[in-house]
């Protein structure tokens, strides 16, 4: 057996196969006592840790992994990497073991399901019943998606498993993706012309450098009368300091978005009770999160023993 691995993640004791692999391979396994106390936890275990399994929530940085200078191998249950220090991982020859593609149908579901609360006016409907006023309550009425446009910013897995969802319900998809010419089987379009069309947007784009703040006044202000917006991405691809005047100018756009923070960061604030909200849930449903769990587990034993060669994750387009 091999050293400590640190898991930050106490619901991963709850899946037996990928603990038991974990116990089989380290002399020592420890858990954290506390998601928020999880980082500071890992750094006091100074040279004994060889791995970590952590989440999106763990911060990976250069000043973390001073502390841990033995680490070998971190495992992220997740797909998006911007919570890692990947450059600093590389220099210090971590193996970076992410889980792309795995809970794409579980993302995919849960933007079609916001989708549709959003066009059938689920929220408001809901609220129109409970104070008595029935249909008199609902200030605007539902709408068919058959027939309406949408555009998918992105091209990753879990774009790719909407589009077939889409396509069912008798909508016509695009496609943006940062890299059309890796894409030459989807619809593809220009960024602008594609908002210029879409009845609903879907975002399924990893936050870099080049999409931090992407979706601010400009280009939500070309979006159709009445357009859906649905963020089931990091909400940083939004200007977040804009919502409130993008709502302002556009007071008939409708948002949904799946996040951490949104009240904190002032998301709820800005797009108001119109706005649907879900706690970064669309991934983690009960099959994708344990299958997320068995991969990034397989991968750190792999990392460590030397029986495989698991990758770093790179953002999807």
């Amino acid at each position: 057996m091999t050293g400590t691995v640190f898991v930050a993640l106490a619901d991963l004791t709850h899946n037996r196969q990928a603990f038991d692999d974990l116990q089989r391979t380290f002399s020592t396994v420890r858990v954290a006592t506390a998601r928020d106390r999880a980082v500071a936890e890992l750094k006091a275990l100074g040279s004994d840790v060889t791995a970590a399994v952590i989440g999106i929530k763990e911060r990976i940085d250069a000043s973390v992994l001073d502390a841990v200078p033995e680490l070998r191998a971190i495992g992220s249950v997740g797909v998006g990497t911007d919570h890692l220090d990947l450059a600093a991982l590389r220099d210090r020859g971590v193996r970076v073991v992410t889980t792309p593609g795995v809970n794409s149908v579980s993302v995919a579901e849960h933007a079609l399901m916001m989708i549709l609360a959003l066009a059938k006016r689920t929220l408001p409907g809901h609220a129109a019943v409970l104070s008595g006023e029935d249909r008199a309550g609902l200030t605007e009425s539902p709408f068919e998606l058959r027939g309406r446009r949408v555009g998918v910013l992105g091209a990753g897995a879990t774009a790719r498993a909407l589009l077939p969802m889409l396509y069912a319900l008798g909508t016509e998809p695009a496609v943006w993706t940062r890299r059309p010419e890796r894409h030459a089987d989807l619809p593809v379009m220009d960024l602008e012309e594609l908002l210029r069309r879409s009845d609903i947007l879907s975002v399924h784009l990893p936050l870099s450098d080049e999409t931090r703040g992407l979706l601010g006044p400009k280009l939500l202000g070309l979006l159709p009368q009445g357009a859906l917006v649905v963020n089931t991405a990091r909400k940083d691809i939004f200007d977040l300091p804009a919502l409130a005047a993008v709502v302002a100018e556009r007071p008939d756009l409708r948002f949904a978005m799946d996040g951490f923070g949104l009240a904190a960061d002032g998301v709820t604030a800005s797009l108001g009770a119109t706005a649907l909200f879900s706690p970064h849930v669309a991934g983690v449903t009960v099959e994708a999160l344990r299958a997320m769990q068995d991969r990034a587990v397989r991968g750190v034993v792999e990392a460590v023993t030397g029986s495989g060669t698991p990758g770093s994750q790179e953002p999807a387009s």
